[in-house]
């Protein structure tokens, strides 16, 4: 089998330390293999970065792994290395035979004879957007379970405001929570509160007749300053993606025509799958890498489980 290229460079990532090797000679002829090591500060990595340059190398593949491979890929792609990131699961060496340095010594293998299919990995700008558009995903999750957390103690405390409304965070459920962070636990007064139209009003004096203790007044005030927290920070990160995605005005319109994406939404999308759709063959390879798309599982006849098959993303 020949090469396809002569000059490459194997990386086995990790958090501090970096295992390299490096495979140069021509295409129909046995490499040169050369084994080097170096940390994963920034000063470290630009001189290991010259030390390829020097050596001929321009390509050079690593491992996906968490996101330890971002430094390195930032560090060493406007060095002039072209990066080549990987799918972990697809380029494992053999059990048994694991070494840092075998590692990034088969991965360079697999390289010169171009058996490691790209990642997509966006320009830096989209790069920037996704850390906004992902971090607004994680405070989302944070705020969902704050949210579940008021609800647990609302039970432990027998209040039953979930089981009249649709939802406990509405405009009366959270004067009803602000009253009781203030240490008002009195049916009729929490009832009066609700001037909103809900269908059970009738039965709010109810479901809010309780057994709250001082510890349960203390915890819910303390996760509504949590929620406040988190709705206020969310707004915020909002507020920087509409402007960072200003540029692409016109595409978060077009999106937010589709029914069930909001704006928020459209820029995420537009954050993970840039602006450029050449990067996808078709409209089934878009579904797939989004994975929406059934995926093949078949041995001896017999069709396994079927997850949606995700294209490479990092």
């Amino acid at each position: 089998m020949k090469a396809l290229r002569t000059h490459v460079a194997g990386v086995d990532v990790h958090k501090d330390i970096l295992a390299i090797s490096t495979m140069i000679a021509e295409a129909d002829q046995e490499p040169k293999v050369e084994h080097f090591e170096c940390s994963t500060m920034t000063d470290d990595l630009k001189a290991m970065g010259l030390v390829l340059l020097e050596k001929g190398v321009r390509e050079v593949a690593m491992e996906s792994t968490g996101v330890y491979w971002k430094p390195v890929y930032n560090v060493w792609e406007p060095m002039g290395l072209k990066c080549t990131i990987g799918n972990a699961s697809h380029i494992k060496n053999v059990p048994g035979r694991k070494t840092d340095t075998k590692d990034s010594e088969w991965i360079a293998q697999l390289h010169r004879f171009g058996l490691i299919r790209p990642s997509f990995v966006p320009d830096g700008v989209f790069q920037r957007l996704r850390l906004l558009s992902r971090h607004r995903t994680n405070l989302v999750e944070d705020l969902s379970r704050v949210k579940n957390r008021v609800e647990k103690v609302l039970q432990d405390g027998n209040i039953k405001w979930s089981s009249i409304v649709s939802e406990t965070f509405g405009v009366a459920g959270v004067k009803i929570l602000d009253l009781i962070a203030d240490g008002v636990t009195n049916a009729q007064t929490l009832a009066a509160s609700v001037t909103t139209k809900i269908k059970r009003k009738g039965e709010a004096k109810r479901a809010l007749t309780n057994c709250l203790t001082g510890e349960h007044i203390f915890v819910i005030g303390k996760l509504m300053h949590q929620y406040r927290y988190l709705r206020d920070q969310i707004q915020e990160v909002d507020n920087e993606l509409v402007e960072k995605a200003h540029p692409y005005a016109h595409l978060v319109e077009e999106l937010d025509k589709i029914p069930g994406i909001d704006k928020v939404l459209a820029i995420g999308i537009i954050a993970e799958a840039t602006t450029d759709m050449s990067s996808f063959k078709d409209e089934r390879s878009f579904a797939a890498w989004c994975g929406v798309a059934p995926g093949n599982n078949e041995s001896g006849g017999k069709k396994k489980d079927q997850n949606a098959e995700r294209a490479i993303l990092t």
